[in-house]
């Protein structure tokens, strides 16, 4: 019921939308018409390019030689807009029907170039001025990828960043984010938000700021790079209506293997004869499992074949309206998202997600001016639910865990389960119960911009307001078939009742969880320029609280303010500096020391505008820059210590006791425990960060080149020194909290791309790579401990463990080694662990550095080809120069865990696989035994379109039409592949929802 009047909200909107794109200047106006042509900067004719006319209200489509023939007003002020791909929006005012030049000039728009405007937290600036690394992606170059998460489409995009998928499951998608090694934050249109629900539809730009000095003004909220994201809005003097639907199918990109009954049987036997025991499964036994004679006493179920899909739907629609005129400027949205779950039995999970957007610029005068920001998310999801609440059910768990001879799904129509694996999964997916989940989200926010030009030229004042809400409210009802255990009896079969049968009515509320954030903030600006010299000043104050429900008595809201200053000066457009300022405030301070002044300072000089490089063939822009400085780190991370309440000393009541002797004791009195002792000598952790770069643009803009080195350090981190401070102080409980620690990150981040032209086929090929270090100078760790097991001055990232060398091949070969391992006595097979420390044993003490690392080298590679309407991009991403460890997959749990196809391979097989045993640890540590290569290439999006002619397609009412296809996560190459792992997440298919692989085909189209 809901869902329906949701559809009707949504319908009537879209039909007040289009009335309001569509009702303005609905007179006549006289008109003339002109004929011009349309060149780029380089004087070369733009052909098939859309030229608009404002108030006459017609298009038209440039020729060959760049000339169009187009009717504007007559006897009023006109404009003509171009907005093409590849070029900056063009916009040209006419005055009574008199073109002044009939030659119009568009420019290209270049990876680097000095006029082009970057968007900073509190301003926006020209490239020339800026001393920062930032990366610029337009929200046109993310349309090409099918997902229902925004951040997944930055994947391979920009250098220093990787994105990582953790969780595929329709509704509950999450990807990770880090840049130059550290977890990113989202601002969208100036205010700290969640970015999952974005829509690429109504992204205007992402600008990726990589060093501190982009976003040194945000105070302590800088300590993590940010994603700086800005949505559309208006065009003036251009109405326009978007519209696209596209449909595919998602499917598991890779699935783990398991052994189906007969191999696990066999090597379910195999293991327990290794520790001595008898086989479980006799030879009758292993002959049905693998003729599949008898189902009910030796079934043989293939999990995931039985319980997952082989692909679901993927679904999404979109439509936009945009325009505007010299007073008021809009652009709104609606957007439809849907997927599927991989439940090919009983509930299967589906997510729908409907968002609305609304934009408007708002010229209230000559001095003032206001912007308003509204967006609205509902989602539904219903799925099969864990047990009786309000999570999923686990089902991909449940298809990796269970072996294929668990037991039989139904006996005499009766649902069974054993003893070592209670869950039936066809009961959990039909009788199970379920729960429907929705999300209501908002973000809305308004500027009110003040030109205080009478009072000081070039000062602006820009007062700014955001309200975010974020709720989500679950209901979900339990249930289940009656369950029996099957017990056997020579040839009868009996079944026994193990659980009733339970039929509930009616849904409950099972989680009812919100999110609210307040943002406040007041900037003064002051900009201006005399001859040679400019000047921008910034000065800001913010405010924001942030409260969620918690029934936790200690809980308190997130708090931060800042006071923040920017200072940019130019000189003759050549050199730049820039002073930021933040004096930011902690909650995690006392309450009179809990503000902190924390500087940044860079510097820039643009050599192409100098005059020697006047003449320059080679170099059309060229750039260096370079930043300095610090700020705090709000990161306590000390377990069972209350943040807020550092410099307390806290005690829990934890029972009571009476003085005395039986028959004869005092009052009782309350007995207490420290929780945390209170400490005043600590303060915010220090991170320094240092940028420096160069970013060019080569051979008449065809070569861009961007390299950065970054020093990234982090100090005087929370600590208890447990390590370094004698025990007669006390346990962990009786320590104070301090500062003691610190690592450092370094590497180098960069780009390549090559754009070019070949007669009609444009081509650009590019590449983009990061290789990020990082060393642990020093850390809380005991003081008598071997050298060779300390971290301090160590790579962050080395792998520590045992080193293995090979596998015992016989008892000989273990006697005449005289070293024993400490997990009991060893066998033929065991993992064979080098003694480090030459004492004879292997234990503990022989953990060490073992030479290698995860991997450190992350890259992107992209390709886009266009010819005569055809389109073609691809970006593929990967990793480099490192390992990772299979430990997690390959090692045997217990003797009820699902056996991988790797097993296969075991000793005495060969020596790809320890001997199997479920008693012996020996093989189950961590070693480099479990060490594979880490490098990967994931073909990570393509997309094949074709644009209709715009002749052909403006017969149609329309601007320009597009029928494309598109792909996801096409395919990885890696050494995991053999194990069905994909090293994007090595959980992902086993523990978590798998990485999903889509390919979707669709229309979209301009009006």
């Amino acid at each position: 019921m809901k869902e329906k009047y949701i559809n009707r909200l949504l319908i009537l909107v879209t039909i007040i939308l289009i009335g309001l794109s569509t009702n303005a200047q609905e007179e006549k106006v006289p008109t003339k018409e002109i004929t011009a042509i349309l060149v780029d900067n380089d004087n070369v004719p733009v052909a098939d390019a859309v030229v608009s006319s404002f108030i006459a209200r017609d298009k038209a489509v440039t020729n060959e030689d760049g000339s169009f023939t187009i009717n504007i007003a007559a006897a009023t002020q006109e404009h003509l807009t171009v907005n093409e791909s590849g070029y900056k929006p063009l916009t040209i005012e006419i005055e009574e029907g008199e073109l002044e030049n009939s030659s119009l000039v568009i420019a290209k728009e270049n990876i680097y170039s000095g006029d082009k405007v970057l968007n900073f937290p509190y301003q926006d600036m020209l490239a020339n001025r800026s001393v920062s690394a930032t990366t610029v992606i337009t929200g046109e170059e993310l349309k090409a990828y099918p997902t229902a998460n925004f951040l997944e489409a930055l994947s391979g995009r920009v250098p220093g960043m990787i994105v990582s998928t953790g969780n595929s499951m329709p509704g509950y998608e999450t990807v990770g984010v880090s840049i130059r090694g550290v977890s990113a934050v989202t601002y969208i249109d100036g205010i700290l938000r969640d970015a999952t629900d974005l829509a690429i539809e109504e992204v205007d730009k992402v600008h990726i700021i990589r060093d501190l000095s982009g976003r040194a003004m945000l105070g302590i909220s800088a300590t993590n790079p940010v994603i700086y994201i800005t949505t559309k809005t208006g065009t003036s003097y251009k109405r326009e209506i978007n519209a696209m639907a596209s449909f595919g199918v998602s499917s598991p990109e890779s699935l783990p293997k398991y052994l189906d009954a007969y191999d696990y049987a066999t090597l379910h036997n195999e293991a327990r004869q290794n520790d001595g025991l008898n086989p479980l499964y006799s030879q009758e036994a292993l002959n049905a499992y693998q003729n599949n004679s008898d189902p009910i006493r030796y079934p043989n179920i293939d999990y995931q074949d039985e319980y997952l899909k082989k692909q679901t739907m993927y679904r999404k629609a979109n439509v936009n309206f945009s325009g505007g005129d010299q007073k008021v400027s809009y652009y709104s949205m609606l957007d439809y998202v849907g997927t599927d779950g991989l439940e090919a039995v009983g509930q299967d999970m589906k997510y729908n997600r409907y968002k609305i957007r609304g934009n408007v610029d708002i010229k209230l005068n000559d001095w003032m001016k206001m912007n308003v920001h509204l967006s609205a998310v509902y989602g539904k999801n219903k799925y099969a639910n864990q047990g009786n609440g309000s999570d999923p059910f686990d089902l991909i768990y449940y298809t990796s865990t269970y072996p294929s001879n668990a037991h039989p799904i139904t006996y005499d129509d009766k649902y069974i389960i054993s003893d070592n694996y209670p869950v039936n999964l066809t009961n959990e997916l039909v009788y199970g119960g379920y729960a429907e989940s929705v999300a209501l989200n908002t973000q809305n926010g308004a500027d009110l911009i003040i030109d205080l030009g009478s009072v000081l030229e070039g000062l602006t004042f820009k007062g700014s307001a955001a309200f975010d809400v974020y709720n989500s409210i679950t209901n979900n009802k339990g249930g289940t078939e009656a369950l029996y255990r099957l017990n056997f009896n020579g040839d009868e079969i009996a079944t026994e009742r193990i659980v009733e049968r339970e039929v509930v009515p009616s849904l409950w509320s099972g989680d009812n969880s919100y999110m609210r954030r307040t943002t406040g903030y007041g900037l003064f600006t002051y900009d201006r320029t005399f001859d040679k010299h400019a000047l921008t000043v910034n000065t800001s104050y913010l405010q924001l609280m942030e409260e969620v429900r918690n029934v936790d008595p200690n809980y308190q809201p997130l708090k931060r303010q800042d006071l923040s200053f920017r200072a940019n000066y130019a000189y003759d457009n050549k050199y730049v500096a820039q002073v930021d300022m933040s004096y930011s405030g902690s909650m995690f301070l006392q309450k009179n020391d809990r503000f902190n002044l924390y500087p940044t300072v860079g510097a820039g000089w643009v050599v192409s505008n100098e005059d020697f490089m006047a003449d320059s063939k080679a170099v059309n822009y060229l750039k260096l820059y370079a930043s300095a400085g610090y700020t705090g780190i709000e990161y306590v991370g000390l377990a069972g210590f209350n943040s807020y309440y550092l410099f307390e000393t806290l005690w829990q009541d934890v029972s009571d006791w009476q003085p005395g002797i039986d028959g004869n004791k005092g009052g009782s009195v309350n007995v207490y425990n420290i929780m945390q002792a209170g400490s005043e000598s600590f303060e915010l952790p220090t991170l320094r960060f240092i940028n420096v770069g160069v970013q060019s643009s080569l051979f008449n803009n065809s070569l861009a080149v961007e390299l950065n080195y970054y020093n990234r350090n982090e100090s005087d981190l929370f600590s208890l020194k447990q390590y370094e401070t004698p025990s007669l102080y006390g346990g962990y409980d009786f320590l104070p909290a301090t500062n003691y620690g610190e690592n450092q990150y370094w590497g180098l981040d960069g780009l390549v791309q090559y754009t070019n032209k070949i007669g009609e086929l444009e081509y650009s090929i590019g590449a983009n790579a990061t290789y990020n270090r990082g060393k642990v100078i020093t850390i809380d760790e005991p003081v008598a401990l071997e050298e060779y097991r300390k971290r301090a001055g160590t790579q962050i990232d080395n792998i520590f463990g045992y080193q293995a060398d090979g596998l015992f091949q016989s008892e000989a070969e273990i006697a005449e080694r005289g070293i024993s391992q400490s997990w009991g006595a060893l066998q033929p097979g065991d993992i064979r662990y080098v003694d480090y420390n030459n004492d004879k044993v292997v234990d503990e003490k022989d953990v060490h550095d073992l030479g290698e690392h995860i991997p450190r080298i992350y890259y992107g590679l992209n390709l886009n080809l266009k010819y005569k309407g055809i389109g073609l991009s691809v970006m593929g991403t990967g990793r480099a120069d490192g390992k990772y460890t299979v430990a997690n997959y390959e090692m045997m749990a217990s003797s009820t865990a699902n056996f991988t196809e790797p097993m296969m391979d075991r000793w005495p097989e060969t020596n790809d696989y320890p001997r199997l045993s479920f008693q012996s640890d020996n093989s189950n540590q961590m070693s480099s035994f479990w060490l594979r290569n880490g490098a990967y290439f994931t073909m990570k999006n393509v997309e094949l379109s074709y644009t209709l002619p715009r002749r052909i397609s403006q017969k149609f009412l329309m601007s320009n039409l597009k029928v494309f296809a598109q792909g996801k996560n096409l395919f990885t190459v890696s050494e995991y592949s053999k194990y069905g792992i994909n090293p994007e997440n090595t959980l992902a298919g086993s523990y978590t929802y798998p990485i999903m692989r889509t390919i979707a085909f669709g229309v979209a189209c301009k009006f």
